[in-house]
């Protein structure tokens, strides 16, 4: 990838804004690769957020004033990461970043991080975002192969119990 920042726009609840004080509400964005390095296996592995593949599931709108919009500069990397874990939740990047800042809120890296990363690289090797379209059954079906597959086998229980 190349080692362009790009400026973007998310949009953010006010009222998530809000919680965090000046000085980090202006440093969320900057979050984004290590709530990608910290989450990104988890979501590769988990459910869909949104449960229709027909349709890209935007976060609520509680109305035009009650959105915050922020612009960031995001390594071309990164805001391709997020998109693509977006799409294949089918979900909008903002949810999805929306979505990571609750679960940081909640410290749920806190109970998979080292399960999830132990022994092993943060991401996968390759990421590859598949979209089937069957017309003649009316059916999308939204997918996300990772290479290595979904978990690397990286420990060897052996290790644990010497001789």
């Amino acid at each position: 990838m190349e080692n362009v920042l790009n400026t973007v726009t998310l949009l953010i609840p006010e009222e998530t804004w809000l919680r965090f004080d000046e000085k980090d509400a202006k440093k969320l964005p900057k979050r984004i690769p290590d709530l990608l390095r910290k989450y990104g296996k988890f979501l590769s592995a988990s459910k869909r957020l949104g449960k229709d593949a027909k349709r890209t599931l935007y976060q609520p709108s509680p109305g035009k004033q009650k959105m915050k919009r922020i612009n960031a500069r995001v390594s071309t990397g990164s805001w391709t990461f997020l998109g693509t874990l977006a799409q294949a939740h089918g979900v909008s990047r903002c949810y999805l970043f929306n979505y990571l800042l609750w679960l940081d809120e909640l410290e749920v890296g806190n109970s998979i991080v080292r399960t999830m990363n132990e022994g092993a690289p943060t991401f996968h090797r390759n990421y590859s975002y598949i979209l089937h379209i069957d017309l003649l059954d009316n059916r999308i079906h939204r997918r996300l192969e990772c290479e290595p597959h979904s978990f690397f086998h990286v420990l060897d229980y052996r290790d644990w119990f010497p001789d």
